[in-house]
């Protein structure tokens, strides 16, 4: 049972990369719970401006991304390291370190962010979803 849960929530976790990298805002959303959140951690503290709350709020942040910070370029997510810190029959908890990628018109791609997610998980139905998403970035 464990590992069967396991992949679905590794699969989960791939689909985050490639809907975000896709520039697929809705889709991307449909990956947290209704009450999900989104923060990022800079150098050991929280960035307040970063808290995203709410599968809305975060559709419009990854439309707003796509608009203007990414309008220009193709972002590529790349994960490794995928560690379960915890797991039940309703929740997980896990982390993976990350190194995210630009590529844009004529230029060769270059390193624009690394660092470690931690997510917190929860089943709803028979779909993994993420319920709270860090981002802890390299200084």
């Amino acid at each position: 049972m464990h590992l069967e849960e396991r992949m679905r929530i590794a699969d989960q976790l791939a689909k985050y990369a490639q809907l975000w990298d896709r520039k697929a805002a809705k889709e991307f959303a449909e990956l947290f719970t209704e009450d999900g959140i989104m923060d990022r951690h800079v150098a050991g503290a929280l960035d307040e401006a970063s808290v995203v709350r709410g599968r809305a709020e975060i559709l419009s942040y990854a439309k707003a991304s796509y608009d203007r910070r990414l309008k220009d370029r193709q972002s590529r997510h790349h994960f490794s390291g995928l560690v379960f810190e915890e797991l039940s029959e309703d929740t997980a908890l896990t982390e993976h370190t990350f190194l995210v990628t630009h590529k844009m018109a004529g230029k060769a791609p270059f390193i624009v962010a690394s660092g470690t997610y931690r997510l917190r998980w929860r089943k709803t139905g028979d779909r993994w979803l993420m319920s709270h998403r860090t981002l802890f970035a390299d200084s």
